[in-house]
């Protein structure tokens, strides 16, 4: 009887004698960071996060770039394998992350376009074609003056912003001489020109003509789910859509980098991602304003584009928007950075990743102390990007309230020009 009364006091203890034996033979969770056969970790922090690194495929490279030691972008070089390799996007970003400088190229190699920052605003952007050079400067990030001069010297197109005054002022000159001096609407209207390889307003030779406004109500909206790329394409709409088929191919669709300031912000924020970042969001297309059918306007226009097409475009341009859109738009990025070379680790912070970002959107229940933990081992780094002003380089979302203040201030605002949509001049 003695045996058998301690014989139930004693199983236990040995079980947990056991049971502790075999936990210190399990190996404790890698988080380290290391070299792959697609990944090169060139140099680290102290706490172990990248420093530089490389992404590389078939020998070469397809991502180069840095980060500072607390996890943002110091600089990225960006490659495309279509038509054929080459470096297409390289960003330079300040230590609080805010952009310095940008630079795109076109797969020869030639320089396309650059953006030089200041306090985080676009300060001066230069697009660069055969046709000429095309110099963007902004006042506290608007647009205040575009200056043109052609390739030979032959010509030049100035066009001045006074927002206060609600006009633009378009100055075109040809051999010297001015061939136009008129002042119009502040924001392009139905009607305005432009020129497309470089991007600058000018003018509007439809004059007073009369639009309508035709409603659409359309909206779409995604919860967030992981992509490969930070490419917010697809939840909004490009400031200017020209009037030619356009296939950004296997990389970022950086033709609408050039005026969709909301889109370059993106994804020079997010030129590089480890294994995805999960991107949600939704947009509202209220309606856009076009040409009612005027005829004889057109008609007559294209008779005097017939008569001196070289001039016509100098003035008016290649090509003149046809609508204007109206809406709303807004996304969430949910970036991560410095993920452990495991891929089971990495999954698994991914997924904590996840559900800590659901429930700042959703509401639902948080992630658990142990969760939050393994979290604080990587970047982890939620935004919230719409096309109000503030939200430009995207508001940090530390909680459900943070998230649903960013969504209500874009729903109490008016509603914004969202897309310039554009029609050839040789369609008149």
């Amino acid at each position: 009887m003695f045996k058998n009364y301690y014989l139930p006091l004693l199983l236990p203890v040995t079980v947990l004698l056991f049971s502790c034996e075999k936990e210190d033979n399990v190996p404790p969770t890698d988080y380290s960071i290391g070299s792959t056969s697609h990944f090169e970790l060139i140099d680290q922090h102290e706490n172990g996060w990248i420093k530089q690194g490389r992404y590389q495929l078939s020998g070469n490279p397809t991502e180069e770039f840095e980060y500072y030691e607390n996890g943002y972008i110091k600089s990225a070089k960006v490659y495309a394998s279509y038509p054929q390799h080459h470096l297409y996007m390289e960003v330079s970003r300040s230590e609080d992350n805010k952009p310095l400088w940008s630079k795109y190229y076109l797969p020869d190699g030639t320089l396309w376009f650059e953006t030089e920052y200041k306090n985080g605003l676009p300060s001066v952007k230069k697009i660069y074609s055969e046709e000429g050079t095309a110099i963007h400067t902004y006042t506290d990030g608007e647009l205040s003056l575009v200056e043109f001069t052609a390739a030979d010297d032959s010509s030049t197109a100035i066009t001045s912003y006074n927002q206060p005054e609600g006009s633009r002022n378009v100055i075109v000159t040809s051999n010297g001489e001015t061939v136009l001096d008129e002042n119009y609407a502040y924001r392009e209207q139905v009607g305005a020109g432009i020129y497309t390889g470089t991007q600058v307003p000018v003018a509007n030779p439809f004059g007073a003509t009369e639009t309508s406004y035709f409603k659409i109500n359309q909206s779409s909206s995604q919860t967030p789910s992981w992509e490969n790329d930070a490419d917010p394409i697809a939840f909004m709409f490009p400031y200017r859509l020209f009037d030619e088929y356009y296939n950004p191919g296997n990389y970022f669709a950086t033709r609408f980098a050039v005026s969709t300031e909301l889109y370059q912000a993106v994804i020079e924020q997010y030129p590089v991602t480890e294994r995805g970042v999960l991107i949600g969001g939704g947009k509202y297309g209220d309606g856009y304003e076009s040409f009612q059918n005027n005829w004889e306007v057109r008609d007559s226009l294209a008779k005097v584009y017939d008569e001196n097409p070289e001039l016509y475009k100098l003035k008016y341009g290649n090509e003149y928007v046809e609508k204007v859109g109206y809406g709303k738009i807004f996304f969430v990025v949910g970036a991560i950075r410095n993920l452990p070379t495991g891929g089971n680790v990495a999954d698994d912070i991914k997924d904590i990743a996840r559900k800590h970002m659901e429930a700042m959107i959703n509401g639902s229940t948080g992630i658990t102390s142990k969760e939050q933990e393994i979290l604080n081992k990587v970047w982890f780094e939620v935004k919230v990007f719409s096309t109000l002003k503030e939200h430009l380089q995207g508001v940090v979302i530390d909680s459900a309230e943070d998230y649903k203040n960013a969504v209500q201030k874009v729903n109490d605002a008016e509603l914004s020009v969202i897309q310039l949509k554009y029609r050839s001049v040789d369609s008149l």
